[in-house]
């Protein structure tokens, strides 16, 4: 049986999914529009959601396990001015939109909001949370309907960065959102992470102008204001937006959390798929010596053998088992994957890949091996910087020594 609460007008429900929930009376504001009395909204289990009454509403609540619900009172404020940007920002044919500002400021739940309002192509370029469901990619998402959370709109495709550190692959993650903004036709807005302090200032600056943003969205009080000042300096129009006061708080174990369970997701339901090695895009020049390989790197000669050589910097063989991996296929588009294999003197290279995925050896042009390794339940084992391997591997190994 539903449980129904009675609201006033400007008074919110917040609602902790999983969960059903119906307006019987009235009217309440979602994500950048409204749903009117007989109308149904669905709550994910994984995030909460608040709506706010436009006037005195009726709502009932079907609880999954798990979920919950309170009456708050605060925060219509922000739903008032977020409803005066989406009109201001439709008045004035604003199709290109860039949302910046620090951890945990409201970038995704305003990302949604303007999405729903203004009918616009999503691209996610927070490859670190990424709520399209591709870690250490940017994927993007045309205008197929309403959605109450960007968790709920299912992407088209996505663009390989490798890493979910903006901080540590900035110039791939500008890189991969330039060609998803290109993807989406009649406008778009861009999700992005918090890394937004010193360089991450200029990175995001980057990114805005790369794409070709007509307008920035700042979130956030005084410690955005820096930001927003480069932003504007840069001449890129900077529009100012008041964050959530319902705001969610996740510390570094919450968000490795998420992406375990995207990559879950992605590969829990695999298939192998066996590539021709050469297809191993940044990889140091090398030799094949019987079943030893020999990389010229920049830094050293690298040997990998089963067995410590006379000379050179010695790798065993597997080092590149659980690496995330990006396919470059023909269609233009990348595949996530998950590396099982690399074996250069043997020409082979075995990865995993979604079993729904609709991908052939001759489909793939080139493949990039990512920055994070997966070990057991796809939890997160270590995170290299980027650059070619296996020189990242050694140059990791000794900074930990």
């Amino acid at each position: 049986m539903p449980e129904c609460v009675d609201l006033q007008s400007g008074e919110g429900l917040w609602v902790s999914g999983p969960a059903r929930v119906a307006v019987e009376k009235g009217g309440v504001y979602a994500s950048g529009y409204t749903v009117e009395a007989g109308g149904e909204v669905l709550v994910r289990g994984t995030r909460g959601f608040t709506f706010y009454a436009r006037e005195a509403s009726r709502l009932c609540v079907y609880l999954g396990a798990g979920g919950s619900y309170r009456v708050v009172r605060e925060g219509f404020s922000i739903v008032e001015a977020w409803s005066r940007l989406v009109e201001d920002l439709r008045s004035r044919g604003v199709r290109r939109i860039v949302v910046v500002g620090p951890v945990e400021s409201g970038k995704s739940t305003l990302t949604a909001w303007l999405r729903n309002g203004l009918e616009l192509c999503v691209v996610e370029a927070d490859v670190g949370q990424n709520e399209l469901g591709l870690p250490g990619m940017v994927a993007y998402a045309p205008w197929t309907g309403r959605a109450l959370v960007l968790q709920d709109v299912e992407p088209a495709g996505g663009f390989f960065v490798g890493h979910v550190s903006a901080e540590k692959a900035g110039f791939l993650t500008v890189s991969a959102a330039v060609r998803a903004s290109r993807a989406c036709s009649g406008g778009f807005v861009v999700d992005t992470d918090g890394y937004v302090r010193g360089r991450g200032a200029l990175y995001k600056a980057a990114l805005a102008e790369s794409v070709g943003a007509n307008v920035v969205v700042v979130l956030g009080g005084r410690e955005a204001d820096e930001l927003a000042r480069l932003l504007a300096a840069r001449r890129l129009e900077v529009v100012r937006a008041p964050s959530p006061e319902l705001k969610r708080e996740r510390s570094r174990v919450d968000r490795r959390s998420f992406r375990q369970r995207l990559y879950a997701a992605l590969f829990s339901k695999s298939r192998s798929l066996v590539l021709d090695a050469s297809l191993a895009a940044n990889i140091c020049p090398y030799t094949v010596a019987g079943d030893n390989v020999l990389y010229s790197c920049d830094s050293s000669l690298i040997v990998e053998a089963q067995r410590r050589p006379d000379e050179g910097v010695w790798l065993r063989p597997g080092w590149a088992r659980g690496l995330l991996a990006g396919l470059h296929l023909a269609n233009g588009l990348d595949e996530p994957a998950l590396v099982e294999q690399l074996n250069l003197a043997r020409g082979r290279l075995v990865v995993r890949v979604r079993e729904d995925a609709n991908i052939e050896p001759g489909s793939v042009r080139g493949v990039t091996l990512g920055w994070v390794r997966l070990g057991d339940n796809f939890v997160e084992e270590e995170h290299l910087d980027p650059g070619v391997y296996p020189e990242v591997v050694i140059k990791t190994r000794r900074r930990r020594r």
